[in-house]
């Protein structure tokens, strides 16, 4: 989004009130090394050795930190997104924090809908009251959660815009450090004991060794399906700051400049009657004849064209991928 790269933004937007000694960042092997070069302030970064979804990072950081402060309480932040009004941000993180230390649930953000998303999970919120704890006022109204929706169709989309009990789901979590763990014991219990064995390492020189036996094996799935789709005990904070999750190329070129026709271009391309569309490449030259609201990304020897409206399925894409030999190099 500029010259800052995104892990620079997450960890400036929470320095107003976490130290930077107190950040932890869960990366992976591959990308430690820039990781490191982009946040040299921040000397928690842990390097997963294999990728094993959401659950086991937010596993693994929790007790990590559990280590260091058997209070402490966690605010999960993934370094893809796009805020703006970051006292607004704050504001809804401090109320998120409140809730979980009052509540010993698992709190998330939700932001109102302003346009019908169907690349976003969803939440439905119980409107029949707010929760209240004692002491001063929250910052931000909480509401408890009814259900996790999947990713809508456009239809569905059109009508959750339309009602007032859902809300975006931000990715964005807050929770005591026993709290997540305690949950991930009762619906992740294999991950769980996992987690259990890497323990007694944490914070000796082991611990590397052990990570690199143990984290390969554990249970891959997100923290969304494992953990909060089946608890009852979650509440949403509402977030009334501007969100964007960075995920796919559409999202992106939302935020970016265009053409007159709507297009956004990275690297050589030369068209006739294209628009809406999102052209990159990393070399040689695009191009596109009578065509809109496409993607085409070119890296290498690989080459992606999709609708924009399925962008999402990216991900989806690349599973089949690596199920193929052929097609390992491309990744």
């Amino acid at each position: 989004m500029g010259r800052r790269s995104l892990i620079q933004e997450t960890v400036d937007r929470i320095l107003p009130i976490v130290p930077a000694e107190r950040i932890y960042v869960i990366t992976n092997k591959e990308q430690f090394g820039s990781i490191k070069a982009d946040l040299p302030s921040i000397k928690n970064i842990i390097a997963e050795p294999a990728a094993k979804n959401t659950a086991a990072a937010c596993g693994l950081a929790a007790m990590i930190i559990k280590k260091a402060d058997p209070q402490a309480t966690l605010i999960v932040l993934p370094s893809d997104h796009f805020i703006k009004e970051k006292d607004k941000f704050i504001d809804a993180l401090l109320t998120g924090v409140k809730v979980a230390e009052a509540s010993n649930g698992l709190v998330t953000i939700g932001v109102k809908p302003t346009f019908p998303a169907t690349g976003y999970g969803y939440l439905r919120i119980d409107t029949s009251g707010q929760f209240r704890i004692k002491g001063p006022g929250l910052k931000a109204k909480v509401h408890r959660v009814m259900a996790f929706v999947e990713k809508p169709s456009l239809s569905n989309a059109m009508k959750f815009l339309k009602e007032k009990r859902y809300y975006w789901n931000g990715g964005i979590f807050i929770w005591k450090a026993t709290s997540i763990l305690d949950a991930i014991k009762e619906n992740l219990p294999r991950l769980y004991l996992g987690l259990q064995l890497l323990e007694p390492s944490i914070g000796h020189f082991s611990f590397y060794g052990k990570l690199n036996s143990v984290y390969p094996n554990l249970e891959e799935i997100s923290i969304d399906y494992g953990v909060l789709e089946k608890e009852k005990r979650i509440f949403a904070v509402e977030g009334k700051f501007y969100w964007d999750d960075l995920g796919s190329w559409d999202s992106l070129a939302r935020h970016l400049a265009t053409d007159k026709d709507g297009n956004f271009t990275i690297g050589s391309h030369k068209e006739i009657d294209t628009k809406n569309s999102v052209i990159v490449s990393s070399q040689g030259i695009i191009g596109t004849i009578g065509v809109s609201d496409i993607i085409v990304v070119r890296d290498g020897d690989c080459v992606l064209v999709c609708s924009r409206d399925r962008a999402q399925d990216v991900k989806r894409l690349v599973g089949l991928m690596k199920s193929d030999k052929d097609l390992k190099g491309c990744l």
